[in-house]
């Protein structure tokens, strides 16, 4: 080879390769910020078309816990005294202990202990940020560590219930070694990797989506190292206890058919697994997968009121007139579980704790 073509063999490999660092570089400082975007701290929001505490507090005590999550101090409740055992509730991301009030309330009335808590970065607990999708499996191993420990909790047999974040959290923690009797997840990701590449393509479409992939997957194991991936399935079919999966068709956050837990379905052989797949409108999305048919259409009331308020006041509504919106909604209506899917989890747990 002569000179002249070693010497442009030799400028292009430097080229190709600053191309690569530098893309590299980029991505990297664009991953960082979107994390920083959207797992920044999460604060309880001033109005809310649900129950919160306030709304339930004659009926249902409540006392308060802490523990520490890997230098986080997390912060939450423990509801009631039902001696059926103890549920603990782990709700998802950019919401709060206060968002799984109407869960709290229906468990406590059928007689069971509640445990909630604010994951961190959230709400009552410490943090700067919510960190990453694998945080709430973090969080919640700390808990199940802490109730193991605590006199007046250790001795009730455990089950979980968690949605979104929350939902992939009460699986994937069966890969660790915890004695929990039954499962129900709401709305769950398999994987955080697999959840982080649907938000990818979601934003920047296919083609930008695969060249980030690398880096996305470099960057979550960055933050959590061995902990960064963990499947939700691997601990469903480790545990071998009483699992049930419910999520909704129209689900755009957690894809039923791709980063759902529920999309993995053939590769789950724990035979102790039931799925419920929500198809009714607006029932069948993220967020309102929980409630029941009439809470829906009521919700649907609540949006053509609000939206005839952003029109009227382009989008600008006074405080006084928001205020009057949310104070003339039943919170107890909208809160409306799904009787249905929520007798059949009550079932399913106390048939678990009791066959100890």
């Amino acid at each position: 080879m002569s000179i002249k073509k070693k010497k442009l063999l030799k400028t292009i490999i430097i080229s190709v390769l600053c191309t690569v660092i530098c893309f590299s570089v980029i991505s990297l400082l664009v991953i960082n910020h979107y994390f920083g975007e959207v797992f920044s701290r999460s604060e309880l929001t001033e109005y809310t078309r649900y129950i919160r505490y306030d709304d339930i507090k004659e009926d249902v005590p409540r006392y308060d816990i802490s523990f520490n999550s890997h230098g986080t101090t997390i912060n939450g409740h423990v509801y009631g005294s039902g001696d059926k055992g103890l549920v603990i509730a782990v709700h998802g991301l950019n919401s709060n202990e206060e968002e799984t009030m109407d869960i709290i309330h229906y468990f406590c009335q059928k007689g069971w202990t509640v445990m909630a808590y604010n994951h961190s970065g959230c709400y009552l607990s410490g943090g700067n940020s919510q960190r990453g999708l694998a945080q709430s499996m973090i969080d919640l191993d700390s808990a199940l560590t802490f109730c193991e420990n605590d006199e007046k909790l250790k001795s009730l047999p455990t089950v979980l219930v968690g949605h979104s974040m929350g939902g992939y959290a009460v699986c994937s923690v069966l890969n660790f070694d915890h004695d929990i009797k039954a499962v129900a997840s709401f709305s769950g990701y398999n994987t955080p990797y697999e959840e982080l590449c649907f938000f990818v393509r979601k934003f920047v479409g296919d083609a930008f989506a695969t060249l980030q992939y690398p880096y996305m997957w470099l960057y979550n194991s960055a933050l959590f190292g061995d902990k960064a991936n963990i499947s939700a399935v691997d601990g469903i079919n480790k545990s071998d206890i009483p699992v049930m999966l419910i999520h909704g068709n129209d689900d755009a956050t957690v894809p039923y058919d791709s980063a759902g837990i529920i999309a993995h379905k053939d590769e789950i052989t724990n035979p102790n697994v039931k799925y419920i797949l929500r198809t009714e409108n607006v029932v069948n999305s993220h967020t309102k997968v929980f409630y029941s048919l009439p809470a829906s259409e009521y919700s649907k009331e609540a949006d053509k009121l609000l939206n005839e308020l952003e029109s009227k006041y382009n989008n600008e509504i006074p405080e006084s007139e928001l205020k009057g919106f949310y104070n003339s909604i039943d919170k107890f209506r909208m809160s409306e579980l799904d009787k249905e899917i929520f007798d059949s989890i009550n079932e399913m747990f106390l048939k678990a704790v009791s066959e100890e």
